[in-house]
């Protein structure tokens, strides 16, 4: 297996923290989140006004995770992977361990960012099997479930590879824009 190249952009008070389940093959390699051919993440925040430019995808991460200028309203947004060590295209692969959760929920807290938006369902599932989520999350924008965090928690549905239609997507992304 791979070692992990991506390194999460994390910093305090962040606006959003994006949370994917793991970096996959294609994006590992070109060392950039979000960066395989077939991703479509920057383009459906684009589409969603929380950025303002549609950015190629081997900048991307570093435009909009790593800076403010194409940001909506100059939010500060960041990333990060639950599994970060696990390299594997095939989500169905990767199998999320207590240790993960416990470390992410340890960097919710260290960090303090003022929503959280996951945007896989294993993702969800890791979170809302552990006993300090106080609830489950949900598709859309919900409130803080994360004990000892004042962050507040969204769902989205994973952007590439699924029969979600864009709108649903999109809408999710424009109702965490409109919180901003």
């Amino acid at each position: 297996m791979a070692a992990a190249n991506l390194q999460p952009f994390l910093r305090p008070n962040l606006d959003v923290l994006f949370v994917a389940l793991n970096p996959p093959i294609e994006s590992n390699v070109n060392g950039h989140y979000f960066s395989g051919r077939n991703s479509r993440f920057f383009d459906l925040l684009y589409l969603s006004g929380l950025t303002t430019k549609n950015l190629p995808k081997s900048e991307a991460d570093e435009a909009i995770f790593g800076a403010t200028t194409f940001n909506h309203k100059g939010c500060e947004f960041g990333v990060v992977d639950l599994a970060e060590d696990v390299v594997q295209t095939n989500s169905g692969k990767v199998r999320p361990t207590r240790e993960h959760v416990n470390l992410l929920f340890a960097r919710f807290r260290r960090f303090d960012p003022r929503f959280v938006c996951v945007i896989h369902s294993k993702v969800r599932d890791a979170l809302n099997r552990h006993p300090d989520f106080l609830g489950q999350l949900q598709y859309g924008i919900g409130g803080p479930l994360l004990l000892q965090s004042k962050s507040l928690f969204a769902l989205n549905y994973f952007p590439n590879g699924n029969s979600i239609s864009d709108d649903k997507k999109l809408n999710i992304f424009r109702a965490l824009r409109n919180a901003l």
